[in-house]
């Protein structure tokens, strides 16, 4: 059976959406560790819940659907994408408080 490459991208976009859903932000008691640029951009994602809310503030295309998340930190991202690795950081440990 051959699969087209719609077909696959939908199989391998279902999965990592699977994947995300099991996995579960940071939710230790008491202040959560300050966001910083070599986390991954997944790290990032899961370690506060309004952390894919800056992520979209910031005009980043769709990062839960990225394959690359997993492996490209922040610094990286932010810097294919223009954005000011100060003010992305700072946006997210904004969240700390």
């Amino acid at each position: 059976m051959l699969l087209n490459m719609g077909r696959i991208r939908s199989i391998i976009r279902q999965a990592l959406h699977t994947t995300h859903a099991i996995r579960r932000p940071n939710r230790t008691k008491g202040p959560i560790a300050p966001f910083h640029a070599a986390m991954t951009v997944d790290q990032a994602w899961v370690h506060h819940p309004g952390a894919p809310l800056v992520f979209e503030r910031f005009n980043f295309p769709s990062c839960k659907d990225c394959a690359v998340r997993f492996e490209e930190t922040i610094e990286e991202a932010v810097g294919a994408y223009g954005i000011d690795l100060a003010d992305f950081i700072s946006a997210l440990n904004a969240l700390r408080s």
